[in-house]
């Protein structure tokens, strides 16, 4: 996340964010292949140490020109949330705990990836409950991570071609999200390739996970602000997927009617955490432009104070996206 605001504009990031994010099926063939590779690597550091290699920012970028670097940075001082500082800053860390977006986002996290943890962990025994053979449903979960691929890709898609249009389409997400749960819970359990049909449409919630990121991300200026939230935003992912499992109890399957109940409690605090981001951010939004005049020599400073390493809260000429 800290990578994607160093080299791409708030309006760019979404979509790389998406491609990441549903390439990991992909990703784990390629990380195979290289891994291999790479531990076979004899050298002064560890092999593992190699996967991780990787130019820090554009300004250290030895593969770019003196020209394309300052091309790099003229790009992304637009978004007013610097490149990097390897400072730590303990009033951005405290500014970031203090943050009532931090802890709306945190909530989401949790909300959001509770499902993820049981979903992911039960997907095969809710599938071989519908009459699948075990070498079935190996084969039957696949299509999971297609949806998962096309919709990350997709949604992030329509939010890269339009303003402030991350909330609408995070809320718009939830909705198939919310169908697949019910389908997969009320359809009958002699009708398994509807209740499949509705479990593998369940799994677009990953999409609102992805752009939940892309929110963070864009809306957080000042380097160990950045940090700081996406770490609380990374340890509500962790926890998510820790709690979700406990939802689905075996004495309950293949209806797994704790586990239903918890995801559909999830959409509502995502509703609400999603309607407690975009109001706060446009409430910051109107509050600023009420006090700033509009200019050149406004933008360009918001332009040096977010070279400057200043904190979205400190740089009055910061607008969010939403």
């Amino acid at each position: 996340m800290i990578i994607f605001s160093m080299w791409y504009t708030r309006q760019e990031q979404p979509f790389r964010m998406g491609i990441w994010v549903g390439s990991a099926g992909l990703g784990y063939v390629l990380a195979g292949i290289a891994s291999f590779g790479i531990g076979h690597i004899s050298g002064s550091l560890s092999s593992w140490r190699y996967m991780f290699l990787i130019w820090d920012n554009p300004l250290g970028a030895k593969f770019l020109t003196e020209s394309e670097r300052r091309g790099v940075v003229d790009r992304i001082k637009r978004n007013e949330t610097g490149i990097e500082n390897k400072v730590f800053k303990r009033d951005q860390f405290t500014e970031a705990i203090l943050d009532l977006k931090t802890w709306l986002l945190f909530i989401f996290a949790v909300a959001s990836n509770s499902p993820n943890g049981g979903l992911t962990t039960f997907q095969g025994l809710i599938i071989k409950g519908m009459g699948f053979s075990t070498l079935r449903t190996t084969l039957i979960q696949m299509p999971s991570g297609a949806v998962q691929l096309v919709i990350c890709i997709a949604a992030t898609y329509v939010v890269s071609q339009f303003k402030n249009a991350r909330l609408t389409v995070m809320l718009m997400c939830l909705l198939p999200f919310l169908a697949g749960t019910i389908g997969t819970w009320i359809i009958p359990q002699h009708i398994p390739y509807g209740r499949l049909a509705f479990l593998w449409i369940s799994f677009t919630y990953t999409a609102t996970w992805t752009l939940s990121m892309s929110v963070a991300t864009a809306n957080t200026a000042g380097h160990t602000k950045k940090i700081t939230t996406n770490a609380v935003l990374l340890i509500g992912y962790c926890l998510g997927n820790f709690v979700g499992p406990f939802f689905f109890l075996s004495h309950q399957a293949t209806r797994y009617n704790l586990g239903v109940a918890m995801m559909f409690f999830c959409v509502g605090v995502q509703v609400l955490s999603i309607g407690g981001i975009w109001v706060l951010l446009w409430r910051r939004n109107r509050e600023r432009d009420a006090m700033s005049t509009s200019g050149e020599e406004n933008e360009m400073e918001g332009f040096e104070m977010g070279l400057k390493d200043a904190t979205d809260l400190q740089n009055k000429h910061f607008r969010y996206v939403y």
